[in-house]
């Protein structure tokens, strides 16, 4: 049976990996993103690689799926990136084409996550799901009756940029409309973190130990543990970026109304601390009226959700 190429493209970090048919990694290979090599670097670094990948693979490789960490016109297959220079515009699918003479599909990470979830992961068995990557930033993919839904202009899914409440705090798509984004990303939680220690080291005993005394060295990592040992500063701002992402949360969920939302990404490796304080933040808005029976979970695959996503498309092209 024929195998089938997988890439992940991220700013931190890069796999490609050789999948067979039915969804199992044979071999994968990761690397570091060097941000200074730009676009060119990474395509030489993909070529590369998943020419190693076919010359091992005892199959023929029919196909390439691509979760690109950025946006994507799924309908023009081509990355739109707006943060990642040297991606603009750029016709990913296509150069892939090109260059490894194999069938093509590229998607946004965000997208590919709920993909590999939906058919691998913690989301099998269920018809509508919410993935939401949470970490720097915040994004999500939505599966609805077994389909992943896209939306018009390749948007569909935004929940890191639904505008929250009037804020000053810039997102990175450029407004100051209080988005999700702005306000409980991981980014966010750094900038709290930062300032709680620099301006009201008072409040911060806890936060400032665990960073070594330095407070730009706080990150959302030790805002995160202080909230968790009990720290009263910590613990209030780590609940008030929950109850702006569980806010997010409850607006999906009366609009869609899915089986199960999943979390991965960075912030989702507090696991349980983070459901169970999602959880209770959602109570705010359970009523009789509207009763809530969806699940919130951890991704089963960790952070390899866009690569199993990004083989799912591979194989959707193989039927």
């Amino acid at each position: 049976m024929p195998n089938i190429l997988a890439m992940d493209v991220g700013g931190t970090h890069f796999r490609v990996a050789l999948f067979d048919d039915s969804g199992k990694i044979i071999s994968v290979y990761r690397g570091e993103t060097l941000r200074s090599g730009g676009r060119e670097w990474m395509l030489g670094e993909l070529r590369q690689r998943a020419e190693a990948l076919r010359r091992e693979s005892s199959e023929p490789v029919m196909a390439c799926g691509v979760s690109f960490g950025g946006p994507v016109d799924f309908k023009r297959q081509r990355v739109t990136s707006v943060h990642t220079p040297g991606w603009e515009n750029f016709p990913l699918s296509e150069w892939i084409e090109a260059q490894l003479v194999l069938p093509c599909r590229v998607d946004n990470d965000a997208n590919a996550g709920a993909l590999g979830e939906f058919r691998f992961g913690a989301g099998r068995g269920t018809e509508s799901l919410i993935y939401i990557t949470h970490s720097t930033g915040i994004g999500s993919g939505i599966i609805c009756n077994g389909r992943l839904h896209r939306g018009r202009d390749s948007m569909a899914g935004e929940i890191g940029h639904l505008p929250l409440k009037e804020s000053d705090s810039r997102c990175t798509c450029g407004l100051m409309t209080g988005c999700t984004e702005a306000l409980a990303s991981g980014r966010a939680l750094d900038h709290m973190a930062r300032d709680l220690a620099e301006h009201h080291p008072d409040q911060a005993a806890r936060l400032l130990e665990l960073c070594g005394g330095d407070p730009g060295k706080a990150t959302a990592r030790e805002l995160i543990e202080a909230a968790r040992q009990g720290d009263a500063a910590a613990a209030a701002l780590f609940a008030s970026a929950i109850r702006s992402l569980a806010l997010a949360l409850i607006m999906a969920i009366r609009l869609i109304d899915p089986d199960k939302i999943i979390f991965g990404g960075g912030v989702a490796q507090l696991g349980d601390f983070l459901i169970d304080s999602l959880q209770n933040a959602l109570k705010e808005w359970w009523s009789d009226q509207f009763p809530n029976t969806t699940e919130i979970a951890l991704a089963e695959l960790g952070d390899k959700s866009p690569l199993y996503g990004a083989a799912a498309l591979a194989l959707q092209i193989t039927g």
